[in-house]
């Protein structure tokens, strides 16, 4: 979905201390997923594949779903 540098002063100090060759800021990926359904446990959407998807990961932003809006599908009731 996107992939950002992120800024850090510290980094910034440190690298007119240091004088290196080259200053390679931390970099977050975001990536969207297909998430657990209901019944995953019993074999039902990805199931253990989903487990496979998010082995490499360092982080996981959970997004929750706090409105209803008919105009937006919910997983739920489709």
């Amino acid at each position: 979905v996107g992939v950002v540098n992120v800024p850090d002063e510290r980094l910034e100090k440190l690298a007119a201390i240091a004088n290196p060759e080259k200053v390679q800021p931390a970099i977050v990926e975001i990536v969207d997923i297909a998430g657990l359904v209901k019944g995953a446990s019993k074999g039902e959407g990805l199931g253990n594949k989903f487990l496979a998807n998010i082995r490499e990961t360092d982080a996981i932003i959970h997004v929750l779903r706090c409105f209803d809006n008919d105009n937006i599908v919910h997983v739920e009731t489709t």
